[in-house]
């Protein structure tokens, strides 16, 4: 490894400087800390423009004695959370008058509650609301509800009973792992958490490994390769490249991160600010300290996908070829994406445990499921053990494709011309 530097590192700064003190590199950084800032006050931005949305609900039935208890029970099951009325439960006299106003959006819904020749309660929801609604989910669960009271009250159970037969039942869990943490505390925000994670892995590997790969294919088109060369080995270059452009990209997206984690840690302030002390916005608690191991694990794949995007952008002519010769990895990418929102669902399978060490994935897969469920302690040490093997055998890959590739021009950049490379290279 000593024999890269110091032309290595001469490479490394010369491309980090070059991209960094462009406008555009200090533009789009700007806007994209402010995107970051953004995303990290959404809840709160949200929640300022949308306000205390309430639901409006008009509830029509021929008995009108049907049509009052139900109105009343729905308005206690809805708004039955402590953070305040979010339905509007109302009476609807005149069907035909409440079905203009949904149409015309004056009314979220119509609720229509009949009862059949065997007593039983039957409810018809209008509404434009789509399927996976939770407004609509909410209100049909309610309907359950209702629709159960109503069978205990006709089989003579005392309505005062029947509320303590509807009272949450008690549910306890013992971990085998006495040291594991309470993933089920604040899950929904963990989940933010890792499905923001993921994004931004995504986003980072596709978009700096396309950096790197260009840069290279960049200066082949300009034949600055062939005085480059001359002074500075394949692998002193491509180290150069990967670490210069590496770091520039890394350090845009620390300016986009941070701004993101500025946003989180505010808007507990701002929505108490804003709002009272009833203002939360569910994200304040999120826990931060996965930042440490993502962030270990994201140096490590963005490395290991840069360096073999630089490899493979060597064997490209010219810019219009990058995409071709870098498909390879945008598969591999988006795999290990692909896998990422899958295991989300269902972290502690076994196919997501062998993913989450190897280290194509490990990036996407180790720090999700640490939010979601609870990774061992072998598992990170496995997955850092693989990474460094990776790496260092992707150097040697990567090395070899390159020692050919940039003295290649004119021929089409494909899989079988980067195997040539590897088999003739020194």
């Amino acid at each position: 490894m000593m024999d890269l530097f110091p032309n290595a590192w001469t490479i490394a700064r010369r491309e980090f400087t070059q991209r960094v003190r462009t406008k555009t590199f200090l533009i789009v950084t700007l806007v994209l800390a402010l995107v970051g800032l953004g995303f990290g006050l959404l809840p709160v931005i949200g929640k300022l423009i949308i306000g205390d949305q309430v639901t409006t609900i008009a509830v029509h039935s021929d008995d009108a004695e049907l049509q009052s208890s139900t109105v009343a029970a729905l308005r206690l099951i809805l708004n039955a959370s402590d953070e305040g009325a979010t339905y509007d439960i109302t009476a609807a006299d005149d069907a035909a008058a409440a079905e203009a106003q949904v149409r015309s959006g004056d009314l979220d819904g119509l609720l229509t509650v009949t009862r059949g020749a065997d007593d039983e309660l039957s409810f018809d929801a209008l509404t434009d609301a789509g399927p996976t609604d939770q407004r609509l989910f909410a209100v049909r669960q309610a309907a359950t509800q209702v629709n159960i009271g109503d069978r205990l009250q006709r089989a003579g159970v005392d309505p005062a009973e029947a509320g303590s037969i509807f009272a949450p039942t008690e549910f306890g869990v013992t971990r085998t792992n006495p040291e594991s943490p309470n993933i089920e505390e604040d899950f929904g925000a963990n989940y933010v958490m890792a499905y923001a994670l993921v994004i931004l892995t995504f986003m980072a590997v596709i978009t700096y490994g396309t950096w790197v790969a260009s840069s290279v294919a960049e200066e082949k088109s300009s034949r600055v390769m062939e005085l480059l060369i001359t002074a500075a080995s394949p692998r002193q270059l491509l180290a150069g490249k990967v670490l210069g452009t590496g770091a520039a990209g890394l350090l845009q997206y620390v300016a986009v991160a941070g701004a993101a984690v500025v946003g989180f840690l505010l808007q507990g302030l701002l929505a108490t600010a804003l709002f009272g002390e009833g203002g939360s916005t569910g994200l304040e608690n999120l826990d931060l300290s996965v930042l440490l191991p993502w962030g270990i694990f994201f140096v490590g794949g963005f490395m290991l996908y840069a360096i073999l995007y630089a490899g493979l952008g060597s064997m490209a002519s010219r810019q219009e070829d990058i995409q071709q010769v870098t498909g390879p990895m945008i598969f591999v990418g988006m795999g290990g994406y692909f896998a990422a929102f899958v295991a989300m669902s269902m972290p502690d399978a076994g196919w997501a445990k062998i993913l989450s060490v190897i280290p194509f994935f490990s990036p996407y897969m180790l720090p999700m499921r640490m939010l979601l469920s609870n990774v061992a302690p072998w598992e990170w040490t496995l997955g850092a053990l693989l990474m460094v093997l990776f790496l260092a055998g992707a150097l040697w890959l990567a090395a070899r494709v390159y020692s050919a590739g940039v003295l290649l021009y004119g021929q089409r950049a494909n899989l079988r011309s980067a195997w040539r490379a590897v088999r003739v290279a020194r």
